[in-house]
């Protein structure tokens, strides 16, 4: 089945870690990969060390937000983000994974880094469980998807200048 995790909310990648590592814990490999995420996270830490689920972000040379990267530095994340895309499909090709998360590949997609057809490539080329999570999706992902969980945010402590907390929201 097919999960979206959406939404302007905290709580997506939270939400299929939670996933993963349940599976993970009834003996199901799990494969979780990251994109848009450059930078060292708590999650990506404990995941490279687990049993049961392989981890992997794709290699990007810019870091830092999309908002506040120039046009060479959109172009070379668009070129990695591919090269990482073309990487996931030879890692799951030959591997039974019960789960597959995507995180974050919607804002991927959004941003026009890679197509949606990419993505469906995938997904239609293993039977496996899907979670696939960024704020928005389309129209024809949320018709393919069996689950859609819409994380609302009323409240961020982003909202008044407090950023990004160690273990908290990275």
């Amino acid at each position: 089945m097919i999960h979206l995790y959406i939404g302007n909310g905290k709580g997506k990648t939270t939400a299929a870690l939670g996933l993963a590592v349940r599976a993970a814990g009834w003996g199901k490999k799990v494969f979780f990969s990251q994109f848009l995420k450059s930078t060292k996270t708590g999650e990506g830490i404990f995941l490279s060390k687990l049993d049961g689920i392989v981890f992997y972000r794709p290699y990007m040379r810019n870091q830092g937000f999309i908002w506040n990267m120039d046009a060479k530095a959109i172009e070379e994340t668009k070129e990695d983000l591919f090269k990482g895309l073309n990487k996931i499909k030879k890692l799951i090709k030959n591997e039974e994974y019960s789960v597959i998360v995507l995180d974050e590949i919607l804002d991927v997609i959004e941003c026009g880094f890679l197509s949606e057809e990419s993505v469906f490539e995938i997904i239609n080329s293993k039977d496996a469980e899907f979670i696939l999570t960024g704020r928005n999706a389309s129209d024809k992902l949320k018709d393919k998807a069996d689950y859609i969980t819409n994380m609302v945010k009323e409240k961020h402590p982003y909202d008044i200048g407090i950023h990004a907390r160690k273990g908290i929201e990275y």
